[in-house]
């Protein structure tokens, strides 16, 4: 914007610039070219909708998750992390990129909570390990509690929140919600033994395979809303063909609804 300063003032279209009235001066813009969109720009549009999709669909997976531990704008970093994947995917799918052509393993360390990362509050790792037969199982290591764990100083348990997504990456679009009941850690004991979550799945054709684990410490039935003591995060993004892991993973069917499973996966502790 530009400032009429002669003693002739002009009022109205000259070419492509406009000169009006703002206020008690007199001013001059640059008409707004109204560009056409090139078919590189509709191509990533496309694509750019398609990520956003696929965030969605697996933020409604989650969604029990989401509830207890999001922070920090979720749904804009998770679309991020989508368009990071799709930026992995060769140029020549430019305008019908597929998940299945790019990397979903970074949705692994995906935080819920963006101020407060889970390796900060559970100091483990987890073990997956999958079999061809169907066998899946996710181990949590043994240790001392005051090594794994970092809670509220006034918490007397804590809660692991463990959810998984199965997916068909084919056109049919078929999934499974993982529910798992919460592991309850009390703060008073001072071993944690090895602990082990076991489920059988189908392995046909292309899948794709992600967990996510919460913590959250609690006072009797009471949680601690404090968001510097609860924390979520994707611990494992995987594609499964025929059960054997491979790099990449395909676009799930967004379009479908994820309804909650009917019943609950337990733990198994071992002693030891």
């Amino acid at each position: 914007m530009a400032i009429q300063n002669g003693i002739i003032k002009i009022n109205g279209q000259l070419g492509d610039l406009v000169f009006y009235k703002r206020g008690s001066k007199d001013v001059v813009r640059q008409k707004v070219a109204h560009k056409q969109q090139t078919e590189a720009s509709k191509k990533s549009s496309r694509d750019f909708g398609t990520a956003s999709r696929n965030a969605a669909y697996i933020r409604k997976a989650f969604a029990p998750l989401v509830k207890l531990y999001a922070y920090g704008d979720l749904l804009n970093r998770l679309n991020k992390r989508f368009i990071e994947i799709f930026k992995t995917i060769p140029a020549e799918h430019a305008g019908d990129k597929r998940l299945i052509n790019g990397d979903i393993t970074l949705l692994k360390g995906f935080e819920f909570n963006s101020s407060k990362p889970l390796g900060t509050l559970w100091l483990s790792e987890t073990d997956l390990r999958i079999e061809p037969d169907g066998l899946v199982k996710l181990m949590l290591p043994k240790g001392e509690i005051k090594n794994l764990l970092k809670p509220h100083p006034k918490a007397t348990e804590a809660r692991l929140q463990v959810m998984g997504f199965y997916f068909e990456l084919d056109a049919n679009g078929d999934y499974e919600i993982i529910e798992v009941n919460d592991l309850v850690i009390p703060l008073s004991n001072s071993h944690f033994p090895k602990t082990i979550l076991t489920l059988h799945l189908n392995h046909q054709g292309d899948k794709a395979l992600i967990f996510a684990m919460g913590i959250s410490f609690f006072t009797g039935a009471a949680r601690y809303a404090d968001r510097r003591y609860y924390a979520a995060k994707i611990i494992h993004a995987l594609h499964l063909k025929d059960g054997l892991v491979v790099d990449f993973v395909g676009q799930p069917k967004v379009e479908r609804e994820v309804v909650e499973q009917g019943n609950k996966l337990s733990w198994v502790v071992e002693e030891g």
